[in-house]
């Protein structure tokens, strides 16, 4: 097992995945990732990302320098998304918060409002606390989360691993730990 992530190390990845790359990326953190890099956690357990490019060898080239630098740097590093188990609004990546320039790699920190739901959904105690902890720093206010799960509640696909229903619920604890009023009918 690899050592945990902290933002340093996170830095050093995108660093050294910015050198090798040779043509442009999209790079979006996602989950505990986007969360240690803004500070509100010391550290996690992998660099969970999402990645796009224009030319598909810019993406071989990206598989290729993660595989290596998994054992140069002690990194875990995944392919995942909130769209892997839950829907998610088709416009999300386009919502996503553009933090940086590592080389030729543009870092992303995939849409807050999402990353919050999909926290929540999971249920555990350490989820609760990354999600409050985006929504009290101001990466998604509470506002864009509310909107974001009407779009994602609203789908009627997407809901293998999750109960709607239950999402709904959790999200009812966050508001109250947030201290959020409930939203009008």
């Amino acid at each position: 097992m690899r050592a945990p992530t902290d933002r340093a190390k996170l830095t050093r990845f995108l660093d050294a995945l910015g050198r090798r790359l040779r043509l442009p990326i999209r790079f979006y953190l996602v989950g505990g990732s986007v969360v240690i890099d803004l500070g509100l956690r010391a550290a996690t357990l992998d660099i969970v990302y999402i990645a796009e490019a224009d030319d598909p060898r810019a993406m071989a080239d990206l598989e290729r320098a993660i595989r290596e630098l998994k054992d140069e740097l002690d990194v875990n590093v995944e392919p995942a998304s909130p769209g892997d188990f839950l829907p998610v609004p088709a416009s999300v990546l386009g919502r996503s918060r553009f933090v940086g320039q590592h080389g030729r790699v543009a870092v992303y920190h995939y849409h807050p409002p999402t990353l919050v739901i999909a926290k929540v959904a999971r249920g555990l105690e350490q989820d609760f606390a990354d999600a409050e902890g985006l929504v009290r720093s101001g990466a998604a206010s509470w506002p864009e989360v509310e909107e974001t799960w009407c779009e994602t509640a609203a789908s009627p696909t997407g809901w293998l691993r999750h109960d709607p229903a239950a999402v709904a619920r959790r999200l009812a604890v966050l508001r109250e730990r947030l201290g959020e009023a409930p939203p009008e009918p």
